[in-house]
């Protein structure tokens, strides 16, 4: 098996480094989410909420991109829900996608070189208004799109048809994750993402989802207010570390294939436990993540192990099956089926964000956590990848055993380079610095073993 070690905390900054851009930045085409304008609200039904979001497109890139209406040669628009509460940043509703058909040459962004509408012009935007992307007719299904490399065929399948009642295919949430007298003090954003071919070909894809914080009212409906602008070029998980000073989030990738984002909080729960949140999500790889792995040291006690994802609809053939989390042999593992098993289990697809959770009577430390692959890769291809993440502390942090493996060898000192930086208390800090440098690296090397 082979695993990839992603970048650790070091590379926050270079994830949320995207902001509120202007102007041509990217060579060849590359649509941004430029503004979220508004959101149309439709009647429940059967206890779900719907909604639909319009967004406004950007190409900041330096070449036209495609917006070919009759072919797969145009963008398609996915909308998502996100709330805050009780500390933790959770996706609660997600849409069919909206197919693109026709580029207007605005300048939201930038000035705009024109075009006749078959593409989206240099430093040109494009509204598409919430009713628009509301429309059941131009909506299409997720699971035939690939967002690292922006294929799909097209016409696009209607496996239960092309409309139906006020909530198919729309951006659909439980009412009881949204309405204030259920989640009282939530806080909720709006996501919007595009994703198109052009723009994968030129490796454009990684800024392509948007958010912006709204309002929620009494029944459920989204207002908008100038009070929060859109935050263009990050994903919605984002939010969690710009709201949550006790949240961090960080990019995981799989080399040439797609991105995720690795969001973990611990709470401090007073009476001798803790609370360890991890919420993984997948902007555009394919592959998708089908376990998650964590560390849990010898005599740790563990309770309350919770999971949640968000819910497929209207004909998407994705199972929904929660994942069950168990401790054996030093692990806590959340899984679902394996690929083999079913290929439309309840993986980590793209534009999805799910939530893993669990209660120890230990305070944290930083380890690796492993988050295996769903989809087999080519040849020589990884099957999984690894991110740092808090977990329990064992009775003595084993210095030098990076990986929590319980034995020093070189898959520390390659965990110990992604951990560069200040990281005190961690495992990888082998001479006890408060931070992770070249000298841990040597002092490790005289540790190799077994921990005592």
């Amino acid at each position: 098996m082979k695993t990839v070690t992603t970048l650790g905390i070091g590379a926050l900054s270079l994830a949320v480094a995207a902001s509120a851009s202007a102007g041509i930045t990217s060579v060849g085409p590359d649509v941004i989410v430029g503004d979220l304008p508004n959101v149309s609200n439709y009647n429940a039904v059967g206890g779900m909420n719907a909604y639909s979001v319009g967004t406004t497109s950007c190409n900041i890139g330096d070449e036209e991109l495609l917006w070919i209406s009759n072919i797969n040669q145009h963008p398609v628009i996915g909308q998502n829900l996100y709330r805050y509460h009780n500390g933790v940043m959770m996706q609660v509703g997600q849409s069919w996608l909206k197919h693109g058909f026709f580029a207007l040459s605005g300048s939201l962004c930038d000035s705009c070189q024109g075009t006749a509408g078959s593409t989206l012009g240099v430093g040109c935007s494009d509204p598409y208004g919430s009713g628009l992307n509301g429309s059941q007719g131009g909506l299409g299904p997720r699971f035939e799109v690939n967002a690292y490399t922006g294929a799909y065929p097209y016409p696009f399948s209607n496996p239960q048809g092309s409309s139906g009642n006020s909530i198919f295919k729309r951006l659909q949430v439980p009412l009881v994750d949204v309405l204030p007298s259920e989640v009282p003090g939530a806080i909720f954003y709006i996501e919007g993402q595009y994703v198109t071919p052009d723009d994968a070909a030129a490796q454009n894809h990684y800024n392509n989802a948007s958010y912006r914080r709204v309002n929620m009212s009494s029944n459920g409906n989204i207002t908008i207010t100038g009070s929060f602008q859109t935050v263009r070029e990050q994903p919605a998980i984002m939010a969690w570390a710009a709201v949550d000073p006790d949240a961090t989030v960080v990019p995981m990738d799989v080399q040439n294939e797609g991105r995720f984002h690795l969001g973990t909080k611990v709470i401090d729960n007073g009476d001798g436990t803790w609370t360890y949140h991890y919420a993984v999500h997948n902007l555009n790889s394919d592959r998708s993540i089908g376990s998650v792995s964590v560390n849990i040291p010898n005599g740790v006690n563990v309770t309350d192990i919770g999971f949640h994802d968000v819910h497929y609809h209207s004909g998407e053939p994705f199972d929904g099956t929660d994942w069950p989390g168990a401790v054996s042999g030093g692990t806590l593992t959340w899984a679902t089926d394996s690929f083999a098993q079913n290929a439309n289990a309840n993986a980590i697809r793209w534009g999805t964000m799910y939530n893993f959770w669990y209660t120890a009577d230990a305070a944290p430390e930083l380890t690796s956590a492993n988050f295996g692959l769903f989809k087999p890769g080519g040849i020589g291809s990884v099957d999984s990848i690894r991110g740092r993440v808090p977990t329990p502390m064992g009775a003595s942090i084993c210095l030098g055993d990076c990986d929590g493996s319980g034995t020093i060898d070189f898959n520390d000192l390659v965990e110990m380079l992604f951990a560069f930086g200040p990281n005190s208390g961690d495992a990888c800090d082998t001479d006890e610095s408060g931070a992770v440098d070249f000298n841990d690296l040597v002092a490790t090397l005289f540790l190799f073993g077994p921990c005592n």
